[in-house]
């Protein structure tokens, strides 16, 4: 399943950019367009949303071959699970706070842990993306 691994690798480099559109979408204007896409377009949220899904699923079932059938690829699942639920969490919050809303709770607190730490995880998440394009063996490392 090498393309489910080249897709991880895909989307952890998107949601990088996407976390580090704040610090760099100056000098980068690609990062500004990005985040502009995703605030006023439902289906590219929908796709996100959807295809971290997807990976995270893939990802736990179909790791890179050197690693274990089950969980082989833990860290880069677990991150494209934290950037989907942070995009679910960007695509259906409102502007206008809510008082006394607990259903969402795992939700809200993943995204308000990464919008206070977005450029240390936007680095962490290119870490992550770069060692396991350049070093796929090291799957549990």
């Amino acid at each position: 399943m090498i393309q489910i691994y080249l897709l991880s690798v895909l989307y952890l480099l998107l949601g990088a950019g996407f976390l580090l559109s704040d610090s760099y979408g100056v000098r980068f204007s690609l990062l500004l367009s990005l985040r502009y896409y995703f605030r006023n377009s439902k289906r590219f949220r929908r796709i996100l949303i959807l295809g971290g899904i997807f990976l995270v699923v893939m990802l736990c079932l179909y790791p890179v071959d050197p690693g274990p059938t089950f969980l082989g690829d833990l860290f880069p699942m677990i991150n494209i699970l934290g950037l989907t639920l942070w995009y679910i969490f960007k695509a259906f919050r409102s502007d206008e706070p809510t008082v006394g809303d607990d259903n969402n709770s795992v939700l809200e607190a993943t995204g308000q842990y990464f919008e206070k730490n977005k450029r240390v995880l936007g680095y962490c998440t290119i870490l992550i993306a770069v060692l396991h394009f350049l070093v796929p063996v090291s799957v549990l490392l």
